[in-house]
């Protein structure tokens, strides 16, 4: 019994069965032996729960009667079950919907995958199950709904990957446009510099005289127009724009 502590006591389910259970849940699935159907699906995957699954057990019996784990009610309780996961659904979809960030819609999808990869594997086993009482009408609106289910997640997990992708793109577009401005802030700069760095230069060969001795010395409008022709010249180097491909 230790070996399927997570599978209720008080079922008697056949020994053909039991042999198939080890003492962890394992992936859903279906067994079908001697006329019993036990489903084994995993209840809604949490963040927190450490990638280690909680079991959700269905059993037929011969008779057709049905019984569930750890929800009771049977059928009913796969009605439940499958009611958990349209929740879930809908919480991820709303909080991809609230999404703005890179960062928040990596959370999302940190906790979407588990939930995508669970609700697939139970419409597998659903379908499995339909196969295996083709005439029970309630198991087939079950496996409709877990179709249901794994669209609504493919659809949720495509629209969260969509969001993250423009946002990244954006952020590059507005990194690239703010780079940009940079550059032209720098080559505005540069040509403040080129047109005055010459003055500059003529400043400092004057020293720091009053500027009435300065304006006496000889040629000093000749110096005056060299350094502003100087200026012009280092003004036009820096505003020319390099060719593509060079």
């Amino acid at each position: 019994m230790e070996r399927i502590s997570f599978v209720p006591k008080t079922w008697q389910l056949p020994e053909a069965i039991r042999k198939r259970l080890g003492n962890s849940v394992g992936k859903q699935r279906l067994m079908d032996e001697d006329g019993h159907l036990l489903l084994i699906l995993h209840q809604v995957p949490q963040s927190e729960d450490d990638e280690v699954r909680t079991a959700a057990l269905f059993w037929r019996n011969p008779a057709g009667e049905w019984k569930s784990s750890p929800a009771s009610g049977g059928l009913t309780g796969l009605e439940t079950h499958l009611a958990s996961y349209r929740a879930a659904i809908h919480v991820l979809d709303e909080d991809v919907e609230a999404a703005q960030t890179p960062r928040q819609y990596f959370e999302v999808m940190r906790r979407m995958h588990p939930v995508q990869r669970s609700t697939r594997s139970m419409a597998e086993v659903l379908q499995a199950a339909r196969e295996a009482l083709p005439d029970d009408t309630r198991m087939i609106n079950m496996r409709d709904q877990a179709a249901d289910l794994e669209r609504g997640i493919e659809l949720v997990a495509a629209d969260a990957k969509a969001g993250m992708e423009f946002t990244m793109a954006e952020s590059a577009s507005q990194h690239a446009q703010s780079a940009m401005e940079a550059s032209l802030e720098a080559r505005r700069l540069n040509r403040l510099v080129a047109i005055f760095f010459p003055l500059a230069t003529l400043v400092a060969v004057f020293g720091m005289n009053a500027p009435h001795e300065v304006v006496r010395y000889p040629n000093f409008s000749t110096v005056l127009i060299i350094g502003a022709v100087l200026g012009l010249i280092f003004y036009a180097i820096v505003s020319v724009r390099p060719k593509k491909g060079d």
